[in-house]
């Protein structure tokens, strides 16, 4: 699947973090990306239109990533939607969490463009 054609919506209590993961999908040339400041506002947006890739925070009040991506999964199987977890844990148990909850890959924060363009190419190749 082409960049251009993603339909990519960003998931993150951080305003600072959804403009910057925003500003590198642009420069790769994704056109379509929404965001989400929560896990219920991303739950709402999915309810209405489906994304191809959703980039979510794990660590976010109220319902963490880990909680929005098993909840998204009964709606969005894996040939609909891809789902990458970021968080500030490296650990293998983080990993492991991330993948049994339904994420495709994990990118563990700082992210720098290439390791996000790197990982949604190995989604979609």
């Amino acid at each position: 699947m082409a960049l251009a054609t993603l339909d990519v919506l960003i998931v993150d209590d951080h305003e600072a973090m959804r403009v910057l993961f925003h500003k590198m999908l642009e420069r790769a040339g994704v056109t379509r990306v929404r965001d989400a400041a929560s896990g219920a506002a991303a739950l709402a947006h999915i309810a209405e239109h489906t994304p191809n890739l959703i980039l979510c925070d794990r660590r976010m009040p109220e319902m963490d990533g880990l909680a929005f991506t098993q909840r998204a999964r009964a709606s969005l199987p894996r040939e609909t939607c891809r789902i990458i977890i970021i968080t500030g844990q490296g650990s293998e148990a983080a990993h492991v969490e991330a993948l049994a909850a339904g994420a495709d890959a994990m990118l563990v924060k700082p992210v720098s463009p290439r390791d996000l363009l790197a990982a949604i190419e190995a989604l979609y190749a």
